[in-house]
């Protein structure tokens, strides 16, 4: 199967060649359409796609895949594994296209701090988060953090060691305190993607409320949220990813 679907994508990249000055005008494009924006326009910049149709991911098509996202996604000894590291990249190449019209199989390069880039699109900033019931990728040309999260029950030692006292106080008193502190996890997290922090940052003495540029989403059982500005949301059927 490896074998078939590394062929598929030799033909892919050949493909792809011809692409590359369309990449660089499409690059020079974007750079000077949003030189030209109001900041009203700038800020919706930022765009958000989720996907929760897991379940319907029965076939997956690892011939839309890059060669390192199908061998990531092979190793997940789980179905369910399989088809959030298959759904999540394949919602990026949606997100991609229907932002930016790109429209090939992209492949990552990394920074430093181990954070993914395209490779061919390096000012185009992306990220991406998936829980058993959602995947969901925001696309922007500025640094952008998300993060979804299934709502499911909580300790009072975890809450302890995430909220602020006053989240806390609340998280005590609120009448769905898993729901309340399902949101305040995915405003904390998608900050600190966002600015490069990652878990290691103190997350009791980050106050949710204190993160103004924030927008989140709450669906069937899930919270999602999106930092980096006001995010308008797409969301994106089976049909729609190949």
């Amino acid at each position: 199967m490896v074998a078939l679907v590394r062929a598929k994508h030799t033909v892919l990249k050949s493909l792809n060649a011809v692409a590359k000055i369309r990449r660089e005008l499409q690059r020079m494009y974007t750079t000077s359409t949003y030189s030209q924006q109001s900041e009203n326009v700038v800020k919706y910049r930022i765009m958000l796609y989720i996907f929760n149709e897991i379940d319907k991911l029965e076939d997956l098509p690892m011939d839309l895949l890059s060669d390192e996202r199908c061998e990531k996604a092979l190793k997940h000894h789980s179905t369910l594994g399989r088809k959030l590291s298959v759904g999540v990249y394949l919602l990026l190449c949606f997100a991609l296209k229907d932002k930016y019209g790109i429209e090939e199989a992209v492949e990552f390069g990394y920074n430093e701090n181990g954070k993914p880039f395209l490779k061919d699109y390096p000012y185009i900033h992306f990220n991406l988060s998936h829980c058993k019931k959602a995947v969901a990728c925001a696309v922007s040309d500025i640094e952008v953090g998300v993060d979804v999260q299934d709502v499911r029950p909580v300790s009072d030692k975890v809450a302890k060691r995430v909220l602020t006292e006053a989240e806390y106080g609340k998280f005590k008193l609120a009448q769905d305190p898993d729901e309340y502190f399902c949101g305040i996890w995915t405003v904390k997290e998608s900050f600190l993607k966002r600015t490069g922090q990652g878990i290691r940052a103190d997350l009791c003495k980050i106050s949710a409320e204190s993160i103004t540029d924030k927008t989140v989403y709450s669906s069937d059982g899930y919270f999602c949220c999106v930092t980096g500005s006001e995010v308008p949301m797409k969301r994106v059927g089976r049909e729609d990813i190949g």
